[in-house]
């Protein structure tokens, strides 16, 4: 299996929140297995946070990490400051940081590591926990495979969000698929009063309409339910273009 076929199938099962024994323990799991198989760290450790702020190890991609080390992760270390921070740590040295986690490094580099990363695990901009990377070599890995482990936590955190102990119904998936038809025809609705209103392409339409619910932080939906309701005027999404 290529990295492509193995990403794919990667993306799909971290996703697949209707899938028959999706399990969240399950899906953090996954993660961990993926930053290891195809992201290329040595050992990964997901983390989440508790209703009092603290810390909790989910999943551990190697059990022969010492349970030493996976429990000082979650009060000291790049993880912690992760989530803390909401904003990713690489500390490509560990031999080479000056005590900033000195109990931390010291496990870490008596177990044969030599660096780490540390990914917010988010959603919407909440920071619910941190994905933490080992590598026994030093330097780290390269930004393009941290951006790839980053989106996979990304989606993880998602399905996780979404996840539901109860079994979806056959009417609930038909029920949400047709949703999502009916506000296709809304917009498709909007983007034809704003080409007609404007004389413009379609194309065009579709830009201005994309232009003002970024720009007021509305959904595309809303924007266009709200012009199909008339209770906003062509002219206010038109302006958007500039």
């Amino acid at each position: 299996m290529t990295r492509e076929e193995q990403l794919a199938e990667a993306f799909v099962g971290l996703a697949d929140t209707l899938a028959d024994g999706f399990d969240p323990v399950v899906l953090l799991d996954r993660l961990a297995g993926h930053c290891v198989g195809i992201v290329g760290a040595d050992t990964v450790s997901v983390m989440m946070a508790t209703v009092r702020g603290d810390l909790r190890t989910m999943s551990v991609s190697a059990h022969a990490t010492s349970a030493e080390l996976v429990q000082t992760q979650t009060r000291e270390g790049p993880g912690r400051d992760c989530y803390r921070t909401r904003l990713p740590v690489d500390a490509t040295h560990l031999d080479d940081l000056d005590g900033r986690w000195p109990r931390f490094t010291a496990q870490a580099q008596e177990a044969g590591y030599g660096a780490a990363h540390a990914l917010p695990l988010r959603v919407n901009h909440q920071t619910i926990g941190s994905v933490s990377l080992l590598l026994t070599a030093p330097a780290g890995l390269r930004p393009g495979d941290l951006r790839l482990a980053q989106a996979l936590a990304d989606v993880a955190a998602v399905a996780l969000v979404h996840w539901s102990p109860d079994p979806a119904r056959p009417m609930d998936i038909l029920t949400h698929v047709q949703a999502a038809v009916a506000a296709k025809a809304t917009v498709e609705m909007a983007q034809g009063m704003l080409a007609e209103h404007g004389q413009l392409e379609p194309a065009r339409a579709m830009e201005a309409l994309l232009a003002y619910s970024g720009r007021n932080g509305n959904r595309l939906t809303s924007t266009a339910q709200a012009l199909v309701r008339r209770t906003l005027e062509p002219s206010q999404v038109l302006a958007a273009l500039g």
